[in-house]
């Protein structure tokens, strides 16, 4: 067996953590969707159906069933827009920001233990340059997907 190409050697890089992840916010019965639900109404307040969608790459359709679930838990709320009154805007509730930092805490804490971390001096290089294939790809920026910013900056996605 000889060298896996790059791009093969990404996918099931990207697989496995990506299985992983899933597991791991399964556990707080979450679902990634879920979970990227609440990260964008965290970083961006009061989006509607159709803008969530799209910010998270997903159908609408994807969406009901997910916003039905955190908004029966009281994670999320719908507000008509008051410049608009068809729109129905969703925000995150304090209890759902609550949520998303102790799933995001444990999330990263449970792949950080698990992935070999790579030496000092090549993780900028690294992180750098898996932003850009993603980005290639056509996906938006994963610089700061997964929650809110460390630096506590407010985020536009």
């Amino acid at each position: 067996m000889g060298i896996l190409p790059l791009d093969q050697l990404l996918t099931r890089a990207g697989a496995a953590v990506g299985r992983l992840r899933a597991r791991t916010i399964a556990e707080h019965g979450l679902s990634a969707t879920a979970l990227g639900v609440l990260s964008a109404l965290s970083r961006e307040r009061a989006l509607s159906h159709r803008e969530l969608a799209a910010r998270l790459g997903v159908t609408p359709a994807t969406l009901t069933p997910v916003v039905e679930s955190l908004a029966a838990g009281g994670e999320l709320v719908r507000n008509r827009d008051s410049g608009d009154r068809r729109i129905v805007r969703l925000s995150a509730t304090d209890a759902g920001r609550a949520r998303l930092t102790a799933v995001s805490a444990e999330v990263s804490a449970t792949i950080e233990g698990w992935l070999p971390q790579p030496p000092a001096d090549l993780e900028l290089l690294l992180r750098g340059y898996l932003c850009a294939v993603v980005e290639a790809t056509g996906s938006t920026s994963p610089r700061y997907e997964d929650g809110p910013r460390q630096d506590g900056a407010e985020t536009n996605g």
